[in-house]
């Protein structure tokens, strides 16, 4: 009866331990499936696995956008440029256009590098693209103009995703007004 009872309890060990050590990682490759994506760059197929082992920075807009996306990468690419370069080097920028119609591949590298040299621009299809932002919790929507030369603008939020080295999600920060708003978090990471 004793060994049945030392048994038992080791066993409950045993499980709580494995709950332990399993239960985070499943969580983790839960969340790392839920922000990766294969997208269309001038270059390719782009996946956010590309660049395990780098910090990514990403931003979804749009190339016609006037104010709000320009602004936003700007500040971005200030604060990596304001790293040492041993440092900026462990990140990657990645704008993702959430307009594929008239946001060609081929102006989506030019676009990003624009803002910071090595940044890479992609999009998908509308379908994809739906589930993906709906995956990051961003939201994008087209807004048709009457009697305007551009037809639509386009209604999105404005996050830039910190992911770790992983693809998982670390900080997500909204209404950026400086540089130092993004500086403050990339320069303490490792």
């Amino acid at each position: 009866m004793k060994k049945k009872l030392i048994l038992f309890t080791l066993s409950i060990i045993l499980i709580s331990f494995a709950f332990l050590i399993v239960l985070p990682y499943v969580q983790d490759q839960k969340k790392i499936k839920q922000y990766a994506f294969t997208m269309d760059s001038i270059d390719g197929k782009v996946n956010l696995s590309d660049f395990n082992g780098k910090y990514t920075l990403i931003y979804y807009g749009y190339m016609y956008c006037p104010d709000i996306c320009p602004t936003t990468l700007s500040i971005v690419a200030d604060a990596l440029k304001k790293l040492p370069k041993q440092k900026a080097d462990m990140f990657q920028l990645i704008f993702i256009s959430v307009d594929p119609d008239r946001d060609k591949v081929e102006g989506l590298k030019e676009y990003a590098n624009y803002f910071y040299k090595g940044a890479i621009g992609v999009t998908s299809n509308k379908k994809y693209l739906k589930t993906i932002t709906a995956n990051y919790g961003t939201y994008y929507a087209y807004e048709y103009l009457e009697n305007s030369k551009i037809n639509y603008s386009v209604a999105h939020t404005s996050f830039v995703y910190v992911m770790d080295k992983n693809g998982k999600l670390l900080h997500k920060l909204e209404h950026l007004e400086k540089t130092s708003d993004v500086l403050s978090i990339i320069k303490n990471l490792n």
